[in-house]
């Protein structure tokens, strides 16, 4: 899976960007706000999320590693996809978006276009109180509990299960996993 590109945009149009790495072109969709910064001809970096389809393989991208672990949060909800998942983070910052599911604002999420008011109410139900091990206090962001949590998620386990169990751990990839796999099975 690309997880991260660093190269030159070579084109923005509204929904996406091309950016070029060592002489290959990727198509980024990405949300309108991160659309807004992006500058033909300039160097920069993508963290993305690669999305496989029985017909496509498509990739998003944000300028924050904070923005992309948030929208995989988001599109674990059942029902909200990669493309609900850019247009709730176009209507805000992550913080906003978080600050909504807290405070149960349907009406925010509701304000997203193709999100319901029962989409709304379930991304509430089921992140409310759950804030991504990224932005988690205490939970170090490094690529390692990033690798750790995620290995963990692969083998069956939830993402804040998984995140809590990693909290104040320090230490490998491997060693990450191993101490979360004895902090989950007790």
């Amino acid at each position: 899976m690309i997880g991260f590109l660093s190269g030159v945009i070579k084109s923005v149009s509204p929904r996406d960007i091309l950016i070029v790495v060592g002489g290959v072109g990727y198509r980024v969709d990405m949300s309108a706000a991160d659309i807004t910064r992006a500058r033909v001809g300039a160097e920069t970096e993508i963290f993305c999320h690669t999305h496989v389809r029985e017909d496509a393989l498509q990739l998003f991208g944000f300028f924050s590693e904070e923005a992309r672990n948030f929208f995989e949060v988001l599109t674990s909800v059942s029902g909200v996809g990669p493309k609900s998942g850019l247009l709730i983070l176009s209507v805000g910052t992550v913080s906003d978006v978080w600050s909504a599911i807290e405070h149960e604002d349907v009406k925010f999420l509701t304000s997203v276009p193709g999100v319901g008011k029962k989409i709304a109410e379930r991304i509430i139900l089921e992140l409310r109180g759950k804030l991504p091990a990224s932005t988690t206090p205490g939970v170090p962001a490094t690529s390692e509990h990033a690798q750790a949590i995620e290995a963990l998620v692969n083998l069956g386990y939830r993402k804040d299960d998984a995140a809590a169990a990693l909290r104040d751990a320090t230490g490998s990839t491997e060693s990450l996993i191993r101490r979360g796999l004895q902090m989950l099975h007790g």
